[in-house]
């Protein structure tokens, strides 16, 4: 006769009502997961908080199996951002970055405002990408002066970021429930 393990206990978690988790994302690790309002979970995406607190901003959405969190840190997202497919995120992203299909980014890392780093490329630990920069092309450096210099740039953005967070809210059933304490 066997018997299965009893399954991990669930972490401390703080998840906004408008949040989205889906059933199959994973959230683990003993420090507090903050989730904002209207962000999106897909399934498999994973939240470890084994390392630090984890906060994930408004607006952001986390694809299938990205990874979030650090094993010796906290990490923080602000918000609008977009972590796509199989991306690692163990250092800080601020407002409206995106990190790109397969992209690392390094415990204490720093990701400014409205950057994006490129598919499979990597910010490795303690790097910092300045307000606006692109990481691409085995690590090259760029300033994104179209984003920076005008401002309906970033508004067309933020409107694309909200219709993806509308789609995705008819296509990605919520298992938020299943994280919370019934108070």
């Amino acid at each position: 006769m066997t018997s299965k393990p009893p399954p991990p206990p669930k972490p401390p978690c703080s998840i906004h009502p408008t949040a989205i988790i889906a059933d199959k994302a994973v959230l683990a690790g003993t420090h507090l997961i903050t989730i904002a309002e209207n962000v999106i979970l897909h399934p498999y995406a994973r939240v470890n908080s084994s390392g630090g607190p984890v906060t994930i901003g408004a607006n952001t959405i986390v694809y299938e199996r990205a990874a979030v969190g650090c094993e010796t840190g906290s990490v923080t997202m602000g918000s609008g951002c977009v972590i796509d497919s199989s991306a690692t995120c163990s250092g800080s992203i601020d407002d409206c970055s995106e990190i790109g299909v397969g992209a690392y980014v390094g415990k204490d890392a720093q990701v400014g405002k409205w950057c994006k780093v490129t598919a499979l490329e990597r910010v490795e630990d303690g790097e910092e990408v300045e307000d606006f920069g692109v990481v691409f092309a085995d690590g090259r450096r760029r300033v994104d002066t179209a984003m920076r210099d005008h401002e309906g740039m970033r508004e067309v953005r933020n409107k694309g970021q909200m219709m993806s967070l509308e789609l995705m809210r008819k296509l990605v059933p919520s298992a938020a429930s299943k994280w919370t304490t019934p108070g």
